[in-house]
């Protein structure tokens, strides 16, 4: 059975919902409107007396004479930048743009898959990572077409002033020499990105080390000191996606990522995903959080056409995950949600739990949102994908917690819009239970013919008013029109936000 509400109101499940909005955060001013915005990592900020939300993303502004592009190719030239950010000073009804970065010395690049993460240990300093090109891999002509071969490492970037400005700190990058890779001695081909940081103010930084097939998480320990390499976490297993990690009360990092049981890429089992827990200076023995098989990187198909050409959408990891406060009768310190595929190929979410030592994890069948086992009167097509966990972990006095989820959901066998939707992760009279709500309707999708649009993007809490707590999440929006779709660009892609307080 399929249930979701199309509505944006109010709604009374065990926590009040009340009201939601949408706005853009690039494209209303005259340096974003001209080009394109995609893929959101988002953060929170208090610097002398003034709260802000700060997203980073990938961003095409001022990028001319450096990428070109043509109806089937693109070219990449030395001094490139896709790292951008936007901040907003009266809780997301405005943003302002930030800027951009250009590549520190040694390195040509910066390639965008934005993470992002606040001190916890002095909340004016907000941090951002973005993939990078070496000087050492970077082809004096540029590089033409996918950039795979030229990626070697990350750069952070560091704020100060609560994210209104970035200056370099480090670029971090695995040269430990791979045989049969003569470049992985320039630097190991890094994907994705996912920042956190502890109570005591440690700055994680983890990413796919695509060459290795580990995953690579990056410490300092104040975010002033330098970047160091962890053990991996997972070494045993062929990783074969993005990482996520998050950080418990306690200091507990925790890495969440999708696997193969062995370190071979060509071995014929499924990938699922695992989750494991650092603290003590070591890692512990990873725990499997799926018992199925879920989709590696799913391509959802529209069923459309656009410009000419069929619409589908790429997507990054299909997994998130939050740590934050237990129920009073169950350890679900963790909860996660993990895409899945039914008998028809349609995708939709399950969520479940983990406990904090991780001895135990499994799934809460009613968290689960869109088709999991459509009947023969299920005609129309429902995709839900790129899920979101957020948890606000309450105040002692006053303000209780609460646990969040969004997705994004396509309706109909044929549409160009898809949907915002949220979920509480929560329980009616002690089971697990929820109803998901759209909180944003038909926004339109102009993806590149590769179905780029955008691989994820960032959900967190934003604001507390009382006894309210505001979310929001960032997402790719093509509602200014789409006038072009060539191999690697689409025209045009913006960042907007969806907020809603309950």
């Amino acid at each position: 059975m399929t249930i979701v509400m199309r509505l944006c109101g109010t709604f009374v499940l065990v926590l009040l919902s009340v009201g939601c909005s949408t706005r853009l955060v690039t494209g209303l001013d005259a340096l974003t409107r001209g080009s394109g915005q995609s893929e959101t990592a988002a953060t929170t900020s208090f610097h002398a007396g003034v709260h802000r939300i700060v997203v980073s993303y990938n961003d095409e502004t001022g990028n001319e004479g450096k990428i070109g592009y043509s109806p089937g190719d693109r070219t990449v030239g030395r001094g490139a930048s896709l790292v951008g950010w936007s901040y907003s000073e009266d809780h997301g009804a405005t943003w302002k743009y930030g800027g951009k970065l250009p590549p520190p010395p040694g390195w040509a690049v910066l390639w965008g898959d934005p993470a992002m993460t606040t001190s916890r240990a002095n909340y004016g300093w907000v941090f951002i990572s973005n993939l990078a090109f070496p000087d050492s891999k970077f082809p004096a002509a540029g590089v033409v077409g996918p950039v795979f071969s030229a990626v070697g490492g990350a750069c952070i970037l560091r704020s100060t002033d609560g994210g209104v400005k970035f200056s370099h700190l480090q670029c971090v990058s695995n040269t430990q020499a791979i045989p049969g890779r003569p470049d992985s001695a320039k630097g190991h081909f890094y994907d994705g990105g996912s920042m956190a940081s502890s109570p005591s103010g440690e700055i994680y930084a983890a990413f796919v080390d695509v060459d290795a097939s580990q995953i690579d998480v990056w410490r300092s320990p104040d975010g002033a000191q330098p970047f160091t390499k962890l053990p991996a976490p997972f070494p045993d297993y062929y990783v074969g996606s993005h990482p996520r990690v998050r950080v418990g009360p306690d200091g507990t990092l925790f890495a969440m990522t999708v696997v193969k049981t062995v370190n071979d890429p060509q071995a014929p089992v499924p990938y699922f995903i695992v989750v494991n827990r650092f603290r003590d200076g070591r890692w512990a023995t990873p725990r499997v959080v799926t018992n199925t098989a879920q989709p590696y990187v799913p391509d959802v198909d529209f069923g459309a056409s656009l410009l000419g050409s069929p619409l589908t959408m790429r997507v990054g990891p299909q997994f998130s995950f939050d740590v934050g406060t237990a129920s009073v009768d169950r350890d679900d310190t963790i909860r996660f949600l993990v895409t899945q595929q039914n008998s028809r190929g349609w995708y939709f979410v399950r969520g479940g739990i983990c406990d904090y030592a991780l001895t135990s994890c499994g799934w809460y069948e009613n968290w689960t949102f869109g088709a999991a086992d459509p009947g023969p009167r299920d005609v129309q097509r429902i995709d839900v994908y790129n899920p979101n966990v957020a948890a606000f972990p309450g105040f002692l006095f006053g303000i209780a917690p609460r646990w969040q989820g969004t997705f994004l959901t396509r309706y109909g066998n044929s549409t160009t819009v898809l949907n915002v939707t949220r979920a509480t992760l929560g329980y009616l009279n002690g089971a697990p239970f929820s109803i998901p709500i759209d909180i944003a309707r038909d926004i339109s999708v102009c993806s590149d013919l590769r179905g780029y649009w955008g691989d994820y993007d960032e959900f967190l809490p934003v604001q507390v008013d009382g006894d309210s707590v505001r979310f929001m999440r960032f997402v790719t929006n093509s509602d200014a029109g789409c006038v072009k779709r060539w191999q690697f660009i689409g025209e045009r892609q913006h960042v907007g936000a969806v907020d809603y307080v309950y």
